[in-house]
């Protein structure tokens, strides 16, 4: 494999480096891995940099510079911009392409299981967190407010007669209003708010540290137009939940907001 560099460094690595960073991707795996990968290559070779290079087919050239630094002018942009996927160091080493292409096939694996994590945790159509993804972060939450008391908001969200959107639209029309609450349920959201679409039409936040005064400044960003002929927003109904003032556990969390959402959609 092409290595970019000015200098050489001498001395061939063997085999215990591949199961050392065999051992660390088992143990971080994703982006992490690939960091400590090319931080591991600047202690173990006395380097001033590392790059790792990956082509992706869906997410397209990807690239990683040791300690997270930028690209700056010169052989690390080179790097970046010219050369072919692998992994490559300044100065270059001799006798090791074998650990380098070792390197650099873990780097592309770690990068693919981050891919299928983040799609494992994500709903394909709105980008939102999926019910996984959102009952984790849900969990977490409560655990927090458990051990310091940090209060929070579950909210559900349900779109009031969708079925009738679908009838009218088509699936694709539908599909087309839950990608337009999707965005703009993300666009709303601030640090630390969490967004998931939880079901076919029910959407979930989690508001930290505010009450139900929190929700209808987000809903009133939710109007989404679904036809020429039809009203430009679509009817919501709301099912809120505070931790721990209402609630402490996930469980009674959702039972209490999902009571709410029905007293709504009711009304």
């Amino acid at each position: 494999m092409a290595n970019a560099g000015s200098e050489r460094v001498a001395g061939a690595h063997t085999s215990p480096f591949a199961a050392a960073l065999t051992e660390q991707l088992a143990s971080s795996g994703g982006i992490v891995f690939i960091y400590r990968c090319l931080n591991h290559l600047l202690e173990s070779w006395n380097l001033r940099g590392a790059i790792a290079v990956i082509e992706d087919p869906a997410f397209g050239r990807q690239v990683f510079n040791a300690g997270r630094r930028p690209l700056d002018p010169g052989w690390a942009r080179n790097v970046a911009l010219r050369q072919p996927p692998g992994v490559y160091t300044d100065p270059a080493v001799v006798d090791v392409a074998d650990e380098l292409a070792t390197a650099h096939n873990l780097c592309t694996v770690a990068f693919k299981l981050d891919q299928l994590h983040y799609q494992s945790m994500h709903d394909a159509l709105t980008g939102l967190y999926n019910r996984r993804g959102f009952d984790e972060h849900l969990t977490q939450a409560v655990s927090r407010s458990q051990r310091y008391g940090w209060g929070f908001s579950l909210v559900l969200i349900d779109l009031n007669r969708f079925k009738s959107i679908n009838d009218r639209l088509g699936h694709p029309g539908g599909d087309a209003v839950l990608r337009a609450v999707g965005d703009r349920l993300r666009r709303s959201l601030r640090g630390g708010d969490v967004a998931g679409r939880i079901g076919g039409d029910e959407f979930a936040l989690l508001l930290p540290n505010e009450g139900s005064e929190a929700v209808p400044p987000v809903l009133r960003r939710l109007q989404v137009e679904v036809g020429d002929d039809d009203p430009p927003e679509i009817e919501l109904s709301v099912g809120v939940a505070s931790c721990p003032e209402e609630a402490q556990t996930v469980e009674a969390l959702y039972q209490l907001a999902d009571q709410r959402l029905y007293e709504s959609k009711r009304l």
